[in-house]
């Protein structure tokens, strides 16, 4: 078991070098794909998070044992998925923020743009982030409900164990 003191958390911002869709189409399919093999490596390395996609860009909050964290945020600099990935805090924690979630995904932009009101930011551009943003964004994601399994839609048939990947705890 891992003492309190090799827990860290790092925030890394990223910009997707895929195709985008416009706001509102829906949970982009290379972003899916980050999900579900972030959910199954995480969970196994003990790491836990959180993920936004936004604009082209990404805004992720990972937590857990330093020697992991800090292995996954190189593998994301290597990943043809992202470019412009930049570190924007990385320290030590007392205690998880995201314990239940290997990769919580906050999709519901209603969260993100009171966030970004209430700083003076009328678009989603990780870059630009404050640390007072951030630690603002990342309670929101902690309290937010928009990727807790009970408030995802149900489907009525035998996809449910691909919804249940994408949208649930693990």
């Amino acid at each position: 078991m891992e003492s309190s003191d090799d827990l860290i958390c790092l925030i890394q911002s990223s910009t997707a070098s895929f195709d985008i869709a416009p706001r509102g189409f829906g949970v982009n399919p290379e972003v899916t794909r980050i999900l579900v093999h972030s959910r199954r490596n995480n969970k196994r390395c003990e790491v836990g998070g959180v993920l936004h996609f936004g604009a082209g860009y990404f805004f992720q909050y990972l937590e857990g044992p330093a020697d992991e964290v800090d292995g996954l945020y190189a593998r994301i600099c290597r990943d043809p998925r992202h470019h412009h990935v930049r570190r924007l805090t990385r320290r030590p924690v007392r205690s998880r923020r995201f314990e239940h979630w290997s990769m919580k995904f906050v999709a519901i932009e209603r969260l993100l743009d009171e966030v970004l009101q209430r700083h003076g930011m009328d678009e989603f551009d990780p870059y630009r982030f404050t640390p007072a943003l951030i630690d603002d964004l990342v309670m929101s994601c902690i309290h937010g409900d928009d990727d807790a399994p009970e408030a995802q839609p149900r489907p009525r048939r035998s996809g449910q164990g691909f919804w249940k990947k994408l949208f649930g705890r693990g």
